[in-house]
């Protein structure tokens, strides 16, 4: 009697691994989120990430939040202005709001891929079976 390889489907559970990032990519990932909802605000989500540090200890003592924002002025994400009130400030720049808007797409549309032709019947060609023939 012969011994059959059995393919069995279903599940494998494990623990989960979070992906391998930096200090830095671990913080701008929050921090996108937060200056979205913050219109912007960029002292607002920085309270709220300090906040969130506090709670879930997100910084160590080698990387603060204040290194952070360094490495954001460093890859010019956020720049130094003044505020009408006279005082120093910063606010994000459009490098950011790219990096806001790529987030956003990320996430609506994730890792959605073309597929192949539809299993519906029809008489003729779609257009987009038109065009692809075209070339």
């Amino acid at each position: 009697m012969k011994k059959e390889n059995i393919h069995r489907k279903g599940f494998v559970f494990k623990t989960y691994e979070a992906p391998s990032q930096s200090p830095f990519e671990k913080l701008f990932d929050i921090f996108k989120e937060l200056i979205t909802h913050t219109s912007g605000d960029f002292d607002e989500a920085i309270s709220w990430l300090r906040e969130l540090d506090k709670e879930y200890e997100l910084t160590t003592a080698e990387y603060t939040i204040d290194d952070f924002i360094e490495d954001l002025k460093d890859k010019g994400y956020i720049r130094e202005e003044i505020k009408p009130d006279g005082k120093k400030g910063n606010a994000i720049t459009a490098k950011t709001e790219r990096a806001i808007r790529q987030s956003a797409l990320d996430q609506i549309f994730g890792n959605i891929k073309r597929s192949g032709s539809g299993n519906h019947k029809s008489k003729g060609a779609g257009i987009g079976d038109r065009c692809r023939n075209r070339r």
